[in-house]
């Protein structure tokens, strides 16, 4: 006898299309293109991360800087791992709600750490390089579709 289908199951079921796609998709493969920067190209990564106003002298990759991108690669491989494996194994509506909750807290960090290196271009969109635009912008729109997730919105 077949198990029966409960709940749970409908829970994924009733995700948007939107919402998986970006979730299970894109940010693991994003989230494994930065830990393949950490290891392996630290000095651009810095560049295009780092808003533009402290990169006003260049910043070489000493041997404590090294490691602290390699740990930094190790914390988005275990982004690519939850979002693109947890979430996929699991149908339960809580393991989901606390995997992204979490990733809004380490959006709100980046944020955070962002604004206190740069507050006047964190919050100025018009002023960013093309490299912020896509840094601040999807860090941005990651925020705003796990919000919308978690209140609900968008899903069946």
């Amino acid at each position: 006898m077949a198990p029966k289908a409960g709940p749970t199951k409908d829970f994924v079921s009733r995700i948007s299309i939107i919402y998986r796609v970006y979730f299970l998709w894109f940010e693991p493969l994003a989230a494994l293109a930065g830990t393949y920067l950490c290891f392996f190209d630290p000095e651009y990564f810095i560049n295009v991360t780092v808003p533009s106003p402290a990169l006003a002298a260049a910043y070489p990759v000493t041997p404590v800087l090294q490691m602290m991108m390699q740990n930094l690669g190790c914390l988005y491989a275990l982004f690519a791992i939850n979002e693109g494996i947890v979430l996929r194994l699991t149908r339960e509506k809580s393991v989901w709600y606390t995997v992204l909750l979490s990733m809004i807290v380490t959006d709100l960090g980046h944020v955070y750490a962002a604004y206190c290196i740069a507050p006047e271009q964190m919050f100025s969109p018009l002023a960013w390089n093309s490299d912020e635009r896509v840094n601040y912008g999807t860090l941005f729109f990651g925020l705003f579709m796990r919000i919308l997730f978690m209140a609900g919105i968008g899903r069946k």
